[in-house]
């Protein structure tokens, strides 16, 4: 059984198998498909590329059985075994929570089984992981990607292979400038649809009608070959100007040089491994002359993105994934705002990000940390809710990747387990980082009043409500002591600003 966030024949139940011995079951579970609204470029992606794949199955000889629009992964699993008794179904262990369980189950009840595998999806593996976490209350990425980053000689100084290369782990410092309005960037390679990806988009059409997100402009790699294709564009032409502009944000471009390789790796079409060896061999060839240069905080960057965020937070979901999908630390229950949903705001910010999402379903990481999830944080939305609206909308969603993501990084849902403070922020640093608020009604440096900037009074209202919590914080408290200080009617007015925000918001 293949399911769709593992096309991958390099690793796993499919790796070196004999078409004359295995036959392949694929399944399009509506109750998946349903279980929350997920923008219609999300179920075109992962249809598209199940159907190529399973094309490039029976091309090669192999037997698959593709269940369309089945009911559930249960119902088609127990179906196929009852035509197929005593058999037994193999499949890599699920990146997700509560997926293996249901399919043993119905393997059961039809009078097959189910065998699971290692998950070989990873360039971390289950015990590289253990030796490092050894029940620690916090999680820090940092350690854990210098650890697993010195183990694989990446970015190590030749001469001294416990060092970093350059003398520094992390360059994110160098990678926070903001684009001049001249600064030009290289568009990712567009990938037409075929006939097998317009057939899918249609079904998504006719079948999720009142799903949101336009269908209209779907341009995603969905085969071996087009995710190949996207990773060689990435390292070749947008490489080398990555890093210091991977924190900003601008109306007119809405990729800048990101890699947007997450919706193929999280497909299964390219391997982490593939990913960082093709970035550094581009490193290396610009520092032989032989391409272009990449400067050292781009490549770190990247790397740290793919070695670092990406396999931090699976082995987090993977290990206390359970009860961090549940957490609240902070006691925050407001719902979604209707804004999410809609995209009806004056917030320059956050109307010209949903439109690249609703159009796209896709904005890079300080979109969705510092536009979407700030103001949730301050608005005190139930990061619950707000989980289950990032994992509908983005392309690239998957249970393992939100839940840490969200709950943990960007909602402080489980009281800093993974993070030394709340990632939260004033209407300054959207001001810093991007172009929205020179059109914006909001004055950034107003907290209080009319034009005052809904990030910049709920800041504050944040650190007002929570100020018990974070008044001996190691990060949080001058911060808390700064609000103290300040003048009561000045406390006064901007907490009045942020109520008034916290009830037309939602």
């Amino acid at each position: 059984m293949v399911l769709g966030d593992q096309l991958t024949r390099r690793v796993g139940p499919l790796s070196g198998a004999d078409p004359a011995d295995v036959s392949v079951l694929m399944v399009e579970s509506d109750a998946l498909a349903s279980a929350r609204p997920h923008h219609r470029q999300k179920l075109a992606l992962v249809f598209a590329a199940m159907r190529h794949f399973a094309a490039e199955l029976e091309h090669d000889g192999f037997a698959v059985a593709y269940r369309r629009a089945a009911p559930s992964f249960a119902e088609a699993v127990s179906e196929h075994l009852a035509a197929h008794p005593g058999a037994t179904l193999e499949l890599m262990r699920p990146n997700d929570r509560g997926v293996a369980e249901p399919i043993a189950a119905a393997a059961e009840r039809a009078g097959g089984r189910l065998e699971l595998v290692p998950n070989r999806l990873w360039l971390v593996d289950d015990a590289e992981w253990d030796a490092w976490d050894t029940r620690r209350a916090h999680l820090r990425m940092e350690g854990f990607y210098r650890r697993v980053r010195a183990a694989r000689g990446w970015l190590m100084d030749p001469d001294d292979p416990s060092k970093p290369l350059g003398g520094t782990w992390n360059l994110d410092a160098e990678n926070r400038r903001t684009p001049s309005s001249g600064t030009r960037f290289t568009l990712p390679p567009r990938f037409e649809p075929d006939d097998v990806t317009r057939h899918a988009i249609a079904d998504v059409a006719e079948r999720y009608p009142d799903h949101p997100g336009s269908l209209a402009d779907f341009a995603w790699p969905v085969t071996r070959a087009d995710a190949l294709e996207a990773l060689h564009a990435f390292v070749h032409e947008r490489l080398p100007r990555f890093g210091p502009f991977e924190d900003a944000m601008l109306r007119e471009q809405r990729v800048l040089d990101h890699s947007q390789l997450s919706v193929p790796l999280n497909l299964g079409l390219l391997h982490p491994h593939e990913v960082v060896e093709a970035a550094l061999e581009a490193f290396e060839a610009g520092r032989r002359g032989e391409g272009p240069d990449v400067p050292l905080a781009s490549i770190e960057g990247f790397v740290r993105q793919v070695l670092g965020w990406r396999e931090f937070m699976f082995h987090v979901y993977r290990t206390r994934g359970e009860a961090l999908a549940s957490a609240n630390e902070l006691g925050h229950h407001a719902p979604v705002p209707q804004a999410y949903w809609d995209g009806h705001t004056s917030m320059a910010c956050f109307a010209t990000s949903w439109r690249q999402l609703h159009e796209h379903g896709w904005n890079h990481h300080i979109q969705r940390l510092m536009v979407f999830g700030n103001l949730a944080l301050g608005l005190g939305v139930d990061p619950v809710e707000l989980t289950d609206w990032f994992s509908a909308l983005y392309v690239d969603a998957l249970d393992w990747v939100m839940v840490p993501n969200v709950m943990a990084m960007s909602q402080y849902a489980d009281g800093g387990g993974i993070t030394t403070k709340p990632y939260l922020s004033g209407g300054a640093y959207v001001d810093r980082m991007s172009d929205y608020c020179r059109r914006c009604p909001f004055d950034p440096k107003q907290r209080s009043g009319e034009h005052a900037c809904p990030f910049t009074a709920l800041y504050w209202h944040f650190v007002d409500r929570h100020a018990e919590r974070f008044e001996r914080h190691p990060r949080m408290a001058v911060i808390v002591r700064s609000w103290r200080k300040r003048d009561a009617d000045d406390r006064a007015a901007t907490l009045a600003t942020a109520e008034r925000y916290r009830e037309r918001l939602p």
